[in-house]
């Protein structure tokens, strides 16, 4: 009967053999997690007296804890940092989104610098639970959901080409932020405030860190009005109030794709920031935040976009809201003046993304239904929209005089039973 084959990543009996005296060398067969077997050699390490060649089977050892095949195929004794690149090259060939690579890129800094040179088969559930709350602590909780995200897909990858057995980050206790915010967006009064305010305030609004603190200037500082006339503020918080798109699809957002007889705006294009080339617009089928789509715009949008057609000059992408220099907008600069605002209007918790929340709640209070709401803001899922956009926990005045017809109703009925 034939003898069976070792088990992937074991290796047989290891042979001493001495060349001289004090030099050995010790080798073996090893079964590699890809299953191809070859003979591992390794000698006595130079300057080291070995009498009997135990000196060269800990070399040996040593080597084939650390061996990895040369075919660049996955198997256990291949490290995390090239699972990574291995996942890489899957998002690549998937087509995800440029600002989605870069963002992984950045969290697969953080597991490189503590877990790149680890083995597959050495990890283990323990081992990521302390990583990622090594993570949360110093980086925060956000950093660390994106991390054990990244994880997961790459050891998702690994489980299903037979690399590892089970997914150990599955298992991880996701991590969770200390407090909670409820989404929160703004009340009707205070957004058509806010689009006043833009464009009338007085209020001094100067330069601010990115706490929102205020940056002592020797020069004049210029009112709130003054400043969003000098970046072109007002009409891109104007269109984040009349659409709730996202700052990507705001800022790429195109004269040919506005139609002001039907009142109209086609999404069918992102701006996005790839490495080496600059910040470019893309274009995707099967968008998964189903980008390509078209909304319907509100009159006082309509109204804002027919004045801007006729005082804005042409640019070479044909965006509707370009840099100063006609080019593509920077997200991060647009995110920066923004901020410059909100401190000066006392509006410190108001980002981008509350418009999202504002239109979110706008038409939940306005009973079009979730579905309505998730086609509005490109999500997938009607839930997501429910979950994460629609604000909570208002007092609802409605709930109790619902109640109290109801209980007044009963009342009604008891009082005409007795009399009968």
């Amino acid at each position: 009967m034939a003898r069976p084959p070792m088990p992937p990543g074991t290796w047989g009996h290891i042979k001493r053999t001495q060349v001289s005296p004090g030099r050995w060398y010790a080798d073996v067969r090893y079964r590699a997690e890809n299953g191809r077997t070859r003979r591992i050699r390794r000698y006595t390490p130079p300057g080291v007296a070995d009498k009997t060649g135990a000196a060269a089977e800990r070399a040996l050892i040593t080597a084939l804890q650390a061996v990895c095949e040369s075919t660049g195929d996955l198997d256990g004794t291949t490290t995390i940092d090239e699972l990574w690149q291995a996942y890489r090259a899957e998002l690549l060939d998937a087509g995800r989104a440029p600002r989605t690579l870069t963002r992984y890129d950045e969290v697969a800094r953080f597991i490189s610098a503590q877990l790149g040179g680890w083995r597959l088969h050495e990890v283990s559930t323990q081992m990521l639970e302390t990583f990622l709350r090594s993570v949360a602590a110093v980086n925060g909780a956000g950093n660390a959901k994106t991390t054990r995200s990244v994880l997961s897909g790459m050891f998702s990858m690994a489980t299903r080409l037979g690399v590892v057995k089970s997914n150990p980050v599955r298992d991880t206790k996701p991590p969770t932020s200390a407090s909670k915010k409820p989404p929160r967006s703004l009340e009707p009064e205070q957004l058509a405030n806010l689009l006043i305010d833009l464009r009338t305030s007085t209020t001094p609004c100067p330069a601010v860190n990115k706490g929102g603190v205020a940056v002592p200037s020797k020069y004049r500082v210029p009112t709130v009005a003054e400043y969003c006339a000098s970046v072109d503020l007002v009409d891109v918080i104007t269109m984040f109030a009349a659409t709730g798109a996202r700052m990507s699809e705001l800022i790429g957002m195109t004269w040919p794709g506005l139609d002001l007889q039907q009142k109209t705006i086609t999404l069918s294009e992102k701006a996005a920031r790839v490495p080496g080339v600059g910040i470019v617009l893309v274009s995707r089928e099967n968008d998964p935040k189903n980008t390509n789509r078209t909304l319907a715009l509100p009159d006082f949008a309509v109204t804002m976009l027919r004045a801007r057609k006729l005082a804005a000059p042409p640019n070479e992408h044909h965006v509707i809201f370009p840099s100063k220099a006609g080019t593509i907008r920077d997200a991060d600069a647009l995110n920066v003046q923004w901020r410059r605002v909100r401190a000066a209007l006392d509006l410190n918790w108001v980002t981008a993304h509350t418009f999202r929340r504002t239109v979110a709640s706008l038409l939940d209070e306005s009973k079009l239904g979730a579905r309505i709401t998730a086609d509005q803001l490109g999500h997938a899922s009607p839930s997501m929209t429910m979950d994460k956009y629609m604000s909570r926990g208002k007092i609802r005045h409605q709930v109790a005089a619902v109640l109290d017809a109801a209980v007044k109703m009963e009342s009604k009925w008891r009082a005409d039973d007795s009399e009968t």
